[in-house]
């Protein structure tokens, strides 16, 4: 297994500067997610869709690696638990705990299994 290349991370989506005068401006910012909003979907869904396909947005294979390091994690707990190690085994409760709901999330943001878009006509 190899680490990602850092070279083809997703750029920060706004710079420091922008996120605080986006930040600073809620009134604004309220704004700009109200013409969003301005369609029959959710927020949610139109995260979901805005971030479909997208090199910095999620696919199964983080879902995955979530559900993977929380199972790990749980696996830790239990040998620390079993070893008399109370506090150890709280920690790798607590990040397992962590890792599983991020996955939740991740995963409310995809497809359902099974819906396979179409291929597009040549």
């Amino acid at each position: 297994m190899t680490a990602p290349d850092s070279a083809h991370a997703p750029a920060p989506a706004l710079s420091p500067a922008e996120w605080t005068g986006v930040l600073s401006l809620p009134t604004q910012l309220a704004s700009i997610r109200d013409g969003l909003l301005d369609t029959p979907f959710s927020a949610h869904a139109i995260a979901a869709l805005l971030l479909y396909g997208e090199p910095f947005g999620f696919t199964q294979q983080d879902v995955d690696d979530e559900t993977q390091v929380a199972a790990y994690c749980a696996a830790m707990s239990a040998q620390h638990e079993a070893a008399g190690n109370a506090d150890a085994a709280g920690t790798f409760r607590m990040l397992g705990g962590r890792h599983s709901e991020r996955a939740a999330k991740i995963a409310a943001l995809l497809p359902p299994p099974g819906v396979v878009p179409p291929t597009p006509a040549a």
